[in-house]
């Protein structure tokens, strides 16, 4: 792997699970479908997750991509990508994973940068249909490529309309219209309750104006063009989905008589949901292919030291360059639920443990995999 085009990157926090699942789909891409030219790298800022011999056994044959786990915590090594925003955040543990990431693809010349968060579980078949897309991508004019995610913004209605049966995706649509429009947390992706910061309830009536109502019947493009010309700052990522905990779970419970059926699946010449229209306005980025020069001009980009992590940043850079968000059609992975939501380690075990007892089926999981809970 020597000279891979893409490099993957796992953000590992403590605790979580779906890394697991993520070593047994490179698995299966090496002896089912040939896996294509890229590299892993796993970014950690947690002694116990600094475990090398552990990655490796999980990964099995797919061990020789494994180009080694880095160190993200303490002071950011690389300021030259961004000074403002190092000397706001110096040691802030993401900021630090992310200018690593950067600072690895390009002493590596990957062409293309896949990121994946740890709570993300992927189908094998969807992983290589990701890290092979970049060249289409780039033809299309596509910024960043997503696979569909049940609570993804902006992919939820479209994962809903391609997965869903009507009965279960009226229901879904019902919950959003249903739902606050009361935004109030660092990302404006949490509702307001009674213990909010009354700093925080004035930022987000300062930076939401105009946002009074939800679609009721739902509408992604009504609801997208409100946020847009509601929301004054970068963090136009609100949604339902992702603010109502109702919501953000009745998706997960519905999408998990699906996984059986996706994680069974060969690889498929998918095409690219493309938006032309430049309909969405934000782009959550829990797991995507981007553009390694793209994602430079992300981190040299002088609002990056307002916050938001990259996402914020990243979703400013694609409008400026009139570059697309697109997405894998027919695809499906799994986001169990965003941090915001209480439920969420329960969610993700949940999840760990229908996916893997279907892993085991397709393919006997490793010795370390059996044993690891």
């Amino acid at each position: 792997h020597e000279s891979s085009s893409v490099g993957i990157f796992v953000l590992q926090s403590p605790g979580r699970l779906a890394y697991r699942m993520l070593c047994w789909s490179l698995r299966v891409a090496v002896l089912r479908f040939g896996l294509p030219d890229s590299s892993l790298h796993v970014l950690v800022h947690s002694r116990e997750n600094w475990r090398p011999e552990e990655w490796k056994d999980y990964l099995g044959e797919a061990a020789p991509m494994l180009r080694g786990l880095h160190w993200s915590k303490g002071p950011n090594r690389y300021p030259d990508f961004n000074l403002d925003a190092y000397n706001e955040k110096p040691q802030d543990t993401y900021y630090n994973k992310v200018f690593l990431m950067m600072a690895l693809a390009l002493r590596h010349n990957y062409r293309y940068i896949v990121s994946v968060d740890d709570d993300v579980f992927l189908p094998p078949n969807i992983l290589v249909r990701l890290i092979t897309s970049g060249a289409q991508a780039e033809r299309e004019n596509c910024g960043v490529v997503s696979p569909l995610l049940q609570n993804g913004v902006p992919s939820v209605e479209l994962w809903a309309q391609k997965f869903l049966p009507e009965h279960d995706r009226k229901r879904l649509f019902q919950c959003f219209s249903e739902s606050s429009v009361q935004y109030c947390d660092t990302f404006q992706s949490a509702y307001c309750t009674s213990t909010t910061d009354p700093a925080l309830r004035r930022k987000a009536k300062e930076e939401i104006v105009g946002l009074e109502e939800v679609p009721n019947p739902w509408s992604a493009e009504a609801w997208y063009s409100s946020v847009r010309r509601s929301v004054k700052s970068d963090f136009m990522g609100l949604h339902p989905v992702r603010g109502n905990k109702t919501c953000m779970e009745l998706a997960f419970w519905l999408s998990l008589p699906l996984l059986e059926e996706v994680w069974k699946k060969d690889v498929e010449d998918l095409p690219l949901l493309v938006d032309s229209a430049r309909e969405f306005p934000y782009f959550c980025n829990n797991v995507y292919l981007v553009p390694s020069d793209l994602y430079h001009r992300v981190l040299q980009d002088p609002g990056l030291r307002l916050g938001g992590a990259d996402e914020a940043t990243l979703s400013r850079v694609l409008h400026r360059e009139n570059k697309a968000i697109c997405h894998l059609d027919g695809s499906f992975a799994l986001h169990p639920a965003y941090s915001t939501n209480p439920n969420f380690v329960a969610l993700e075990t949940t999840a760990f443990s229908i996916v893997k007892s279907i892993a085991n089926r397709i393919l006997p999981l490793t010795r370390v995999e059996r044993s690891g809970g």
